[in-house]
C-alpha cells in the first residue's frame, strides 16, 4: 500500500525531497511508506483469515 501511494504521489510531482523542502525538516516518508506496506500486508492476511492474532500484529506494526 505504501509503494502504491509513493508511486501515485511521485507521478504528480510530490516526492519526499519536495515534501522535506516544504516542511523545512525531514518528512520520514520512507518510514511511513514501510508502515503502510506492513498495514496493507496485515489487511490482506486478516481479510483472508490468515492472522490468528490480528490485534497483536497490528499493535506491533503501530508500536502501540
Amino acid at each position: 500500500m505504501g509503494d502504491i501511494v509513493e508511486r501515485a504521489l511521485s507521478a504528480v510531482g510530490v516526492t519526499h525531497e519536495r515534501v522535506e523542502r516544504w516542511l523545512g525538516r525531514p518528512c520520514h516518508c520512507k518510514e511511513r511508506q514501510e508502515k503502510l506496506n506492513q498495514l496493507g500486508f496485515w489487511a490482506m492476511r486478516t481479510v483472508k483469515g490468515a492472522v490468528a492474532r490480528a490485534r497483536e500484529y497490528l499493535e506491533d506494526i503501530l508500536n502501540v
